[in-house]
Order: structure tokens, then sequence, then C-alpha cells
């Protein structure tokens, strides 16, 4: 796995808050404690500084706190605040096709969602940013899966994968490292194909 290129994903559920001078951070805020981890691991791995998780109410808090680590985090990622003008970082762009299906896989992780039941079966991409989504569904398309079209649902622009065969394609082939998302996912293609 690429892992920066996952990490390029995931960084989709990161906020930053950077105050010259006082304030350097990157938080991701999170109800699966284990995901957090994971990516604690990676960022140890990638910058030598992992950060610390804190619980915060329901959530954990992942917060990396280093200047110079917050600084590289977002000259590779050209993370952008408000989210709604984060394009999709310019190195994914350069990534052979491997490393973006491990940006997808990161992007589905920070930012993707399922039924909480198995009455129905999708998966979905949520952005705010239209060109970030159009580009992971372009990936998909490549790949030969059947999105639904791009639809703007509440704040969010939004596609689906709803094809059954394609679903169990998508876990197999794509898959999450999202422990939570992983068991949910599990569920409902149990219930797709008993």
């Amino acid at each position: 796995m690429d892992k920066l290129a996952y990490l390029l994903g995931a960084l989709r559920d990161a906020t930053t808050d950077i105050r010259v001078g006082k304030n350097y951070e990157v938080k991701i805020g999170q109800k699966d404690v284990s995901w957090l981890q994971f990516l604690q691991s990676i960022f140890k791995e990638l910058f030598d500084y992992g950060g610390n998780i804190t619980p915060h109410g329901e959530y954990s808090i992942l917060r990396i706190t280093t200047k110079a680590v917050v600084l590289r985090i977002v000259e590779v990622s050209e993370i952008e605040v408000p989210q709604g003008s984060w394009e999709t970082p310019s190195i994914v762009h350069t990534l052979p096709e491997a490393s973006q299906i491990d940006y997808v896989r990161g992007f589905w992780d920070a930012e993707g969602g399922l039924p909480k039941t198995t009455k129905q079966t999708y998966i979905s991409f949520d952005q705010k940013n239209r060109p970030a989504l159009e580009f992971i569904r372009n990936i998909l398309t490549n790949k030969v899966y059947h999105p639904t079209k791009i639809t703007l649902t509440g704040k969010c622009w939004q596609f689906r994968l709803t094809r059954k065969k394609e679903l169990a394609r998508y876990f197999q082939e794509i898959g999450t490292c999202h422990s939570e998302k992983r068991k949910r996912f599990q569920k409902m293609l149990t219930a797709l194909f008993p």
C-alpha cells in the first residue's frame, strides 16, 4: 500500500489550525479509535511524528502539533480551509493507478458512507468540493465501476456505488482500513450474498 497516497485521502477528514508563530495543528476526529491509531502509525512512519490521540466526548482526536510536520503535511496535501475549496492534491494526479486506488481507499475511509442497516445496499462518497469528488468518480469509472451521478445532498456533493456485484468487487479490490466500516461493509455483503 502507498501509505502517503492513503493518508492524503484520509486527510479529507482533517482540519488545520495554523496561526503563524502561535499554533500549528492538524487534527482528525473519529469515533473509531483504532482507525486513528492506524493513521498515527502512518504519520510516525512518514513524518517521524505520530501526534497524540485524546478522548473528546464520544469522539477521539488525533492531533499533530509539531510545526515542521504540520507545515510539511500542508505542503504535500495542499489542504485548504474551508474544505469546500480543497481540490485533489497535485501529487495524487501524478501517481500510478495502484497508488491512486490507495488514495480512493483513504478518501472513502474518511468521507465515505454506507447504510447502518442491511435494508439498503450502497456505499457513498461525500465531499464539499465537487472537483475532488469528480476525481474519485473518474478513477472508479476507469476501473469499470458504474457510480451514480454526483448530486448535492444537503451541504455536500455525493455519488454512490449501488450495483451488488460492484460492491463486492470494491470490497475485494479496494477495500477499507477503517475497522468499523469494514464490519458494516461485510455485514451488508453477507446480506447480499448469503
